[in-house]
C-alpha cells in the first residue's frame, strides 16, 4: 500500500478507542504534517486540527506508532494526555463513518443535495464526505480552527448604529451547542440570510447580503458552557424595521436555533400576521435555514 493514499495533508478520519461520549470522542481531523521517525518501530509524528473538541477545535501533536497498514486505514497507538495508551484508526472520511461516529454533528450539518436538477437529467451527485467536512469547517487550518471569523466575510463591516436598543437573552448552552455556536456560521449560498461569527467576548449577527449588524451578543464561557447574556440590537430604521424588544429575544433565538443549531423551529408569530404573510416573513429573515 502506498502511504501516502492515507496520511496526505487534508481532511481524514480519527477514532479514538473506546469512545466514550458520542460526538466528542470520535472526530474528523485535518492532518497538517506527517513526519517518519527513524527509530524501525512504525514511529510517526503528526500533527492534526481535531475539529470537534469542547469549546473550540484543538491542535494536537502526537506519536503514532502504526500497527497494521490496510488498503483503507491505518491502525496505530498513541499515548494521550493523561497518560493512558489510545487505539487509534486513520481512514479516509466516510460518510457511513461520520453516521457512526459523529452523529449529532451528521444530525445538525446534514450534506444537501444540488441545488438544481435539469428534467430529464439525473441529478448531480452531491458532495463526497471529505467536500462535506470542507463545507463545515473550512478550507485551511485557520478556518478548522476558529470557524467564523470577520475576515470570512468578505464585506465591510459596518458597527452597531448609534440608534440600538437592549434586552436580556439569559441563556446557558449545553457543551456540543455551545461549540457549534461558538464557531459561527459562513453562508456560501444566497439562501442563506445571515453571517455569525464570535468576536472579543460577542455574538455578532450580520445580514449576508448587506454586512449590517442586527444583533450583537453578550458571550462568555462558563467551563464547557457558553452563556448569552444582555443583546444589543439594531434600530436604526434605514437598517432593520423591527421596533419590539420582545419580538427580537424570540427571533434571536429562533436564529440561534435553526441557523447555528441546525435544527428545525417554529418561526416566533406575529399575532396580525396572515398565513401567506408569516411564510414571507419566515424566509425573509432566516431564509434557506427556515425550510
Amino acid at each position: 500500500m502506498n502511504p501516502s493514499v492515507i496520511l496526505r495533508t487534508g481532511w481524514w478520519c480519527w477514532l479514538e478507542a473506546p469512545v466514550l461520549s458520542p460526538g466528542w470522542g470520535a472526530s474528523p481531523v485535518f492532518v497538517q504534517r506527517v513526519e517518519p521517525l527513524k527509530t524501525g518501530k512504525g514511529m510517526l509524528r503528526l500533527t492534526f486540527i481535531q475539529a470537534i473538541h469542547p469549546v473550540t477545535a484543538h491542535e494536537r501533536e502526537v506519536l503514532l506508532r502504526v500497527m497494521l497498514r490496510a488498503d483503507r486505514h491505518l491502525v496505530g497507538t498513541l499515548k494521550d494526555d493523561d497518560g493512558a495508551i489510545r487505539t487509534v484508526i486513520l481512514a479516509a472520511p466516510e460518510y457511513g463513518w461520520l453516521e457512526t461516529y459523529c452523529p449529532l454533528l451528521m444530525h445538525r450539518r446534514p450534506p444537501s443535495g444540488p441545488s438544481f436538477v435539469i428534467v430529464g437529467q439525473p441529478p448531480p451527485p452531491g458532495p463526497t464526505a471529505e467536500e462535506h467536512l470542507d463545507i463545515i469547517f473550512g478550507r485551511t487550518p485557520e478556518q478548522v480552527l476558529r470557524g467564523a471569523t470577520a475576515e470570512r466575510f468578505g464585506q465591510d463591516n459596518a458597527p452597531m448604529p448609534a440608534r440600538h436598543s437592549f434586552f436580556s437573552l439569559d441563556q446557558t448552552f449545553g457543551p456540543f451547542d455551545s461549540w457549534m455556536i461558538a464557531r459561527g456560521f459562513v453562508p456560501t449560498v444566497m439562501e442563506e440570510k445571515w453571517f455569525v461569527y464570535m468576536e472579543r467576548g460577542r455574538l455578532l449577527f450580520r445580514r449576508s447580503w448587506t454586512g449590517l449588524l442586527i444583533y450583537e451578543i453578550e458571550a462568555a464561557w462558563r467551563n464547557e458552557h457558553l452563556y448569552l447574556g444582555q443583546v444589543r440590537v439594531n434600530r436604526d430604521p434605514d437598517q432593520y424595521s423591527e421596533t419590539d424588544d420582545d419580538y427580537d429575544r424570540r427571533l434571536v433565538l429562533y436564529l440561534i436555533v435553526v441557523v447555528l443549531l441546525g435544527e428545525h423551529a417554529p418561526l416566533p408569530a406575529k399575532d396580525e400576521a396572515t398565513p401567506h404573510q408569516a411564510a414571507l416573513h419566515a424566509w425573509s429573515h432566516a431564509g434557506k435555514a427556515a425550510l
